[in-house]
């Protein structure tokens, strides 16, 4: 998934080994003021292998999450990609989201008010 996340920013770095994908970040100063408040939204970071995980992007969605999905190993089967970006451009009209292709394989679905803004910040 850290691999999904550098791609879709554009990351020029070299791969990482698996040890190295991650680093713990010690945020607890930060923490401290809003440690006892729940999340109102979650960014979900999915792969898009087949329709079997449809229900669940589906439900992330009418949950009101965001969520960002690695369509490539779809991309090779025309009917299945076709299929699940039919079936997710419904979700959205449903819940009067957006969706927006993120280079060639990613995928960003919104909830109900949140945008995707098509112009990159220079």
């Amino acid at each position: 998934m850290v691999k999904f996340i550098d791609n879709l920013f554009g990351s020029g770095k070299k791969p990482k080994s698996d040890a190295e994908e991650y680093e713990e970040l010690d945020l607890t100063e930060f923490e401290e003021g809003f440690k006892d408040e729940p999340a109102s939204m979650f960014v979900r970071v999915a792969e898009l292998n087949g329709l079997d995980i449809m229900p669940e992007l589906k439900k992330q969605i009418y949950e009101g999450n965001i969520v960002f999905i690695d369509v490539s190993p779809a991309k090779h089967d025309k009917l299945l990609f076709d299929r699940a970006i039919k079936d997710l451009k419904q979700v959205v009209s449903d819940v009067h989201g957006d969706i927006a292709m993120v280079k060639e394989d990613q995928v960003i679905v919104t909830p109900r008010s949140v945008r995707i803004d098509r112009q990159k910040l220079k």
